[in-house]
C-alpha cells in the first residue's frame, strides 16, 4: 500500500460454515488463495480475520472481472473440495464492498474494511446460504458497487440474479443501514 495515505480499494471478506467441529479458516485460506491465483488476481494481499479472511486488492483492478471471476472460482473450489474430502461439507460467503483503505502497524483498516466485514457477517448472507441447502457458496454486494459493475459493465453480474436486502451496518455505522444483493450460487 502507498504509505499511510488512504486509497480505494476493492474489499472482499470471505467467511465458512461448518459444523461445531474444527477451525474453518485453515481449508478458508487454501480456498481463497487457489480462487484468487485460478481467477488470475496477483494484485491482492489476505488478511487473517477472526471471522474470516480479508482481500484487499490493489486500486485499478479491474473490478467487475474480480468479482465475477473471483466469486466463480471459489465456487468451482468448493465444489471440487466437498466432493474429493472426506469429513463436514464447507460453505463459505463472500462480500464485495469498495471504499478508502489504508495500511496501519495492526493491518488495513477503514470504513470499507468494516463494511465488507458486517456485509458477509449479515442475517441475510447467513439465510440466503440456510435456505438454499444446495448451495455451497452464497455472495452479498454492496448496492452501490452492483450499480457501478452490473451489465452492461460486466456480462457476467445481472441484477436479476441477485436479491435486494439492507444490511444493518453494526460495526461500520452503528444505526445506519446498507442497500446491497444477495446470490446463492448453484442452489
Amino acid at each position: 500500500m502507498d504509505g499511510l495515505d488512504p486509497v480505494r480499494r476493492l474489499c472482499v471478506a470471505m467467511g465458512a460454515e461448518t459444523p461445531a467441529q474444527g477451525d474453518p479458516s485453515g481449508p478458508l485460506v487454501d480456498l481463497a488463495e487457489g480462487a484468487s491465483m485460478a481467477a488470475g488476481l496477483d494484485q491482492v494481499t489476505f488478511q487473517v480475520l477472526p471471522a474470516g479472511i480479508l482481500l484487499v486488492l490493489n486500486s485499478g483492478v479491474n473490478e467487475p472481472r474480480v468479482v465475477a471471476d473471483l466469486t466463480r472460482e471459489l465456487h468451482n473450489g468448493l465444489w471440487r473440495r466437498n466432493r474429493s474430502e472426506a469429513g463436514a461439507r464447507l460453505r463459505c460467503r463472500i462480500a464485495f464492498h469498495q471504499g478508502l483503505v489504508r495500511l496501519t502497524d495492526d493491518g488495513f483498516e477503514g470504513q470499507a474494511v468494516t463494511v465488507v466485514g458486517d456485509l458477509c457477517a449479515s442475517e441475510h448472507l447467513h439465510a440466503e446460504l440456510g435456505a438454499s441447502p444446495r448451495s455451497d457458496l452464497a455472495m452479498i454486494i454492496s448496492g452501490q458497487l452492483l450499480d457501478e459493475l452490473a451489465y452492461p459493465e460486466s456480462a457476467d453480474l445481472h441484477r436479476g440474479q441477485f436479491r435486494p436486502v439492507s444490511v444493518a451496518l453494526t460495526a461500520a455505522m452503528p444505526g445506519r443501514s446498507l442497500p446491497a444483493y444477495v446470490y446463492a450460487l448453484g442452489g
